[in-house]
């Protein structure tokens, strides 16, 4: 009798073959599958065939052999620039780290040990000194960057989402494709593996120290990608919780995944969970083995751990140089020479090879791989998640909301004061004209001082996320700054539209919309100008910075000096200046467009009796109003792009 067998994979590969009588090797069929694979086995009978169909599928959190990643190191060293000089913090480093094992980086303080890992995951992409392989290929950042994820030291949460938002939108945004039961299983796992549960609800900026750097392990890891890089992933964390997270750790490996961490003094029994050990003192690696050798190693070479001590503070206690100077001569055994790059182009003559032995991929082979290694995330999914996060980030911060409004309203009450009825008298036109010009000043220096921190609050977050491929930074920045557009016109229009009525300017729907709308495109180039500073500055620097970046503006406005007035080498920066084209086309939508004659007491002298005299004294006789609402948006528009450039390029260089 023929017995057919047909297989599917979960990537739908379909293989079918037949098994004579006496190949199944006794009464029954055998079927093996890899450690962690399902098998649904569905077993039909027909005259003289008995076909036996195999579906494979593997969990969410299983590395298949296709996928799995062997990272290795040869000859890494990073120095920095000290003045004149350079400072070495690792040299000559090598080693390796395999799929199904967990490796702890170890050694004192400033040793080396974040150093190392920064270039290994990529977060130093250049500036280094040897090479770094995946599965043999000489690594490139973009394709690693999609096959890992880089938990840093530093807890980056946004502190307005909740543990429970945190966790789903990072799902969301690396793997949009899953179905919201799926999404809500692997949610509620990672918070059930990481002791997340109770505070699921909370706010990142209301968790105690623990809970925010399980929850900044949790929402990189729950995409489960090949490698895992942690920087002392157990700092701040009580004994019990420590072990939790590395048995975590302990269990990612042992599905196949590559996990490299650095730790910190651990205990005995946290150091029994790590397979492979990775020390370093001084810079130098004095073992690189697995955890059962270190102490027979440490035998060997004459240093003898004592019975009942742990061999991780042991080992830690040889790095700092407590039992004599002998970490150069550990440091011999693990600074293997650099391989010829003429004997690694004869071995492999089809195969380019660099010095140190790595493959160079071809361009196809890395257009493939980059296509494997993609998850098909739409570019609208990204935005829509992003936008639904910096939404619920702005409403749920007060000092952006409520006292955002609480502002333009006071402004509202004081000029309303100061200039209560004067819209419509010819004797006070001086002053209606300082009315508009202190109103846009207001909503000028209003918009500029919330816009500059917001890069600068967020670009840590910025740069985890893009280090570990959540979305296009593209993505985040439109969306950044649509979700900035509600509170934008919000305030602003409240503003004008309770101070246009209150000083009794002329009541045509026209007018009242030319104000409100040069006010609202003035708000907004002025973010456009602030996104700049913001974009280009850290948050010090920003805060000194933004009131002079806006100061030209508001200096060359016309208002002080007419341009015809000024000498002509710096006549040309009042046409720079957004506020001066604000104020040109509000000076024309209040006293243009045929606007009759200004009251005034016949016991006084008006100068300004008829519109069109105020027009010519301010040189606003052909500032209409479409006309400065479009060089105001095109000023807009470029400085958002300035911004965005400036973005990718901070992005660029702090990788």
């Amino acid at each position: 009798m023929e017995v057919a067998v047909r297989s599917r994979t979960s990537s739908n590969e379909i293989t079918e073959h037949a098994i004579e009588n006496g190949a199944d090797s006794g009464n029954g069929i055998l079927l093996r599958s890899p450690p962690g694979i399902q098998q649904n086995v569905n077993i039909r009978f027909s005259p003289g065939v008995l076909k036996v169909d195999v579906e494979c599928s593997a969990p969410l959190n299983h590395v298949g052999p296709g996928n799995s990643v062997t990272l290795e190191w040869t000859s890494i060293s990073y120095a920095v620039k000290q003045g004149k000089e350079k400072r070495t913090l690792i040299s000559n480093m090598c080693g390796k780290a395999s799929p199904g094992t967990l490796t702890a980086v170890m050694g004192p303080s400033g040793a080396g040990k974040t150093t190392l890992l920064n270039v290994l995951s990529g977060h130093y992409d250049r500036g280094y000194e040897g090479e770094v392989r995946v599965n043999g290929w000489v690594r490139n950042t973009e394709l690693f960057n999609r096959q890992s994820c880089y938990v840093m030291q530093d807890d980056v949460l946004l502190p307005e989402l909740t543990v429970r938002e945190s966790l789903d939108m990072s799902i969301r945004l690396r793997m949009p494709s899953l179905p919201p039961a799926k999404r809500a299983h692997l949610v509620n796992e990672a918070l059930s593996q990481w002791g997340l549960e109770e505070c699921q609800g909370t706010r990142a900026g209301n968790l105690s120290g623990g809970q925010r750097k399980r929850l900044s392990i949790a929402q990189e890891i729950v995409s489960k990608p090949p490698v895992i890089f942690l920087d002392e992933p157990t700092s701040g964390l009580d004994s019990i919780t420590a072990l939790r997270c590395v048995s975590v750790m302990k269990s990612l490996a042992s599905d196949g995944h590559t996990v490299i961490c650095s730790v910190h003094n651990p205990s005995a029994k946290l150091f029994s969970y790590f397979d492979m050990l990775y020390m370093i003192s001084g810079g130098r690696c004095i073992y690189n083995g697995s955890v059962q050798e270190l102490v027979p190693f440490l035998d060997s070479q004459g240093l003898h751990c004592p019975i009942h001590h742990n061999p991780a503070d042991y080992i830690t206690e040889i790095a700092c140089g407590e039992h004599g100077e002998v970490q150069s001569q550990l440091s011999k055994h693990f600074t293997p020479p650099c391989t010829d790059a003429s004997t690694g182009n004869k071995m492999h003559p089809s195969e380019p090879r660099t010095c140190y032995g790595g493959r160079v991929m071809k361009k196809k082979e890395l257009q493939a791989a980059l296509s494997q290694h993609q998850e098909n995330v739409s570019y609208f999914v990204q935005f829509l998640v992003l936008l639904r996060r910096c939404f619920l980030c702005i409403v749920r911060n007060k000092v952006a909301t409520q006292l955002r409004l609480a502002v333009y309203l006071s402004f509202a009450l004081m000029l309303t004061a100061l200039f209560y009825g004067i819209g419509n008298e010819a004797a006070r036109v001086v002053n209606n004209v300082s009315f508009f010009t202190l109103m846009m000043s207001m909503l000028l220096f209003q918009s500029t001082m919330p816009t500059v921190m917001i890069f600068p609050t967020e670009l840590r977050v910025l740069l985890r996320e893009h280090r570990n491929c959540w979305y296009k930074p593209a993505m985040y920045y439109i969306a950044r700054v649509l979700t900035e557009i509600p509170f934008l016109l919000l305030g602003p229009t409240m503003m004008v539209l309770i101070v246009y009525w209150a000083t009794a300017q002329p009541a045509e729907m026209w007018r009242l919309a030319s104000v409100i709308l040069l006010s609202l495109q003035t708000c907004a180039t002025t973010q456009g100008l602030a996104l700049v500073v913001s974009a280009a500055s850290s948050a010090e620097t920003a805060l000194f910075v933004a009131l002079p970046a806006s100061a030209p503006s508001f200096l060359f406005c016309g208002f002080f000096m007419p341009p015809k007035l000024l000498q002509p080498p710096v006549a040309w920066f009042t046409y720079t200046s957004h506020l001066y084209h604000a104020l040109q086309g509000i000076m024309y939508a209040i006293y243009g467009g045929g606007r009759g004659e200004l009251d005034c007491s016949e016991d006084t002298f008006c100068f300004f009796a008829e519109p069109e005299q105020v027009l010519i004294e301010a040189g606003a006789e052909d500032a209409f109003v479409h006309v400065k609402f479009g060089i105001l948006l095109a000023m807009d528009v470029f400085y958002k792009l300035v911004a965005y450039v400036i973005l990718r390029w901070r992005l660029r260089i702090k990788k």
